[in-house]
């Protein structure tokens, strides 16, 4: 990794050249349930909708709380998110989800702060990547977080009269730009390279701020927030079903993985039953959509080295799955077929016999395009050491997903917390170690090669049973419920938590796209490099404006 610049903090530095010491052996969920129930400031209990240890703490123990469950259970902080109930309790609700691994479940924690003026601590000293969910919280409900360093807005551009995630009527903003101060340049030969919000093309915007020494990247700061939809506010007063089209819009490239998270979060938390079927045909939707997905990383690496023969094979390939997709459900992104319950309408039954053969020549394809993309040196030349993510940086950033693992980060949902058909059929997971854009690609064409496979196998598990969802799954209920889905996509964990009221519509959704932890990547991965490296870094991320914007 090259060195980080003069007066970087820790964070940003390499590997160290000593071995560390083993991670202790996580605790199984009876152990957890012994720490937390040793925890005298809160009420402890097994939340089955959620699969997740339940903690209610007092306001003045929060910190103390999440701080537990982050050094003692060793869980990492998955998502921070407010929820107003002050028409029934008069409180700020403040939720911090914290996953467990393949051995434990992991733990909610949550605690009520007074609605008007809410204070409570920050959490950043000790869980870093805290800040995006902690900036969020406190423009969207008006929670003060003491402590923290950075109070910028997040994703309002503009000031608001009042927190717009507050109960009431929706406010429009004053049309008065907030404040948003970069942080400023140093150095007589320092110069910025402002570029964007608006870009060619027709990718989303956002506004990337280079610190430049001659052509070396001294600092990357990003803006973000152009995108911003209010889409969590937008779920509420909806019915589960039509709000699944909701669910699929935060980010539009995997619309699966959305609609498929919302949904095992309703279904969660109403106790609906799935056919083994469905959960087939769910599977063979998810990982189709995967492997598109991944293809077109592959293109674009391969197009941003100067590849074009290469990115162009690939870029076949890609419209193959999206065909593939496009043949199954109507949609090539396969859009309006995933519901709570199961599927909005059955896959057509015509296009499941050219699947099998479709996904096998992808994956030999694909072994063979990944062959001579390293067989060529100009290519390898642009790949290796470029874009450098070490594991200590991962682990720093909470990273998820395949740049997770490409950087030696061993995290996967579908194996760690299986999910629908996952939970019979094991998922074989590829890591790198140099965390450097030649090893995201090598993740991304094993990732693709196991997504053949896996569309394979769910193909074969599709049988007779029905796999329609009943017009109205979700029933008049007797008191309000909660329930949290997560979904392995493309980009790594995708994370919704519903809340209904008991006329069984929706009273509070959040959701935390895997882009939410990785854009910070890009600014650490590009220090050091060239300016022209830049592309090549952020096409190996692929992060998504409109998922982390919402």
């Amino acid at each position: 990794m090259t060195p980080a610049p003069e007066g970087e903090d820790e964070a940003s530095e390499a590997l160290p050249a000593a071995p560390r010491p083993p991670p202790p052996p996580p605790l199984t969920s009876a152990e957890e349930e012994v720490v937390l129930r040793a925890f005298a400031d809160g009420t402890v209990a097994w939340d089955d909708t959620e699969g997740l240890w339940s903690l209610e703490v007092p306001a003045e123990a929060w910190l103390g709380a999440c701080l537990l469950v982050q050094d003692r259970l060793l869980h990492p902080l998955a998502s921070l998110f407010g929820e107003d109930r002050s028409s029934s309790s008069g409180s700020i609700r403040l939720h911090a989800l914290f996953l467990g691994g393949r051995t434990s479940s992991g733990v909610h924690v949550r605690a009520d702060l007074l609605a008007i003026g809410p204070v409570t601590r920050s959490l950043w000293e000790r869980i870093p990547w805290v800040v995006p969910f902690e900036r969020e919280t406190a423009e969207m409900f008006g929670i003060e977080f003491l402590e923290l360093p950075d109070r910028r807005p997040l994703l309002l551009h503009e000031l608001h009269p009042r927190p717009p995630m507050t109960r009431g009527p929706a406010s429009a903003p004053t049309g008065e730009r907030a404040p948003y101060p970069f942080r400023p340049v140093e150095g007589g030969s320092v110069y910025e390279i402002p570029v964007g919000p608006v870009h060619a093309g027709i990718i989303e915007p956002g506004h990337f701020r280079f610190q430049v020494l001659g052509e070396r990247i001294l600092n990357l700061e990003l803006r973000l927030g152009y995108t911003h939809k209010g889409t969590e506010r937008l779920f509420e007063g909806r019915a589960p079903g039509p709000a699944t089209l909701l669910a699929e819009s935060v980010s539009g490239d995997m619309s699966v993985a959305g609609a498929v998270a919302f949904s095992h979060a309703i279904e969660r938390a109403l106790d609906i039953p799935i056919s083994p079927g469905a959960e087939a045909s769910r599977g063979l939707l998810l990982e189709l959509e995967r492997v598109a997905f991944l293809l077109g990383d592959v293109a674009g690496i391969a197009l941003d080295t100067g590849y074009a023969a290469g990115a162009a094979q690939a870029n076949v390939l890609r419209e193959r799955a999206y065909e593939a997709l496009g043949n199954l459900t109507g949609s090539r992104l396969a859009r309006a077929v995933v519901s709570p319950g199961g599927l909005r309408r059955p896959l057509r039954t015509e296009a499941l016999p050219g699947i099998g053969a479709t996904v096998a020549r992808t994956s030999e394809a694909l072994t063979v395009l990944h062959e001579r993309l390293l067989d060529n040196s100009a290519v390898e030349d642009r790949l290796l050491g470029t874009g450098v993510i070490s594991r200590a940086m991962a682990e720093a950033l909470n990273l998820v997903g395949p740049v997770a693992r490409a950087s030696g980060v061993d995290r996967d949902l579908r194996r760690d917390r299986p999910y629908g058909a996952y939970r019979d059929h094991p998922v074989r997971t590829t890591l790198g170690e140099k965390g450097d854009v030649a090893a995201r690609l090598q993740v991304k064409v094993e990732e693709v090669r196991e997504g053949c496979r896996l569309a394979g196998v769910f193909l074969e598990g599709l049988g007779a049973e029905p796999t329609v969802a009943p017009r109205e799954p979700v029933p008049r209920l007797r008191e309000a419920a909660h329930g949290l889905g997560w979904v392995e996509s493309p980009r790594g964990e995708f994370l919704v938590w519903v809340a209904l009221d008991a006329q069984g519509t929706l009273s509070r959704v959040h959701v935390r796209d895997p882009s939410f932890l990785n854009w910070p990547a890009i600014e650490r991965a590009v220090q050091g490099n060239i300016v022209p490296d830049f592309p090549l870094c952020n096409k190996s991320l692929n992060l998504s404006y409109s998922g982390y914007d919402r």
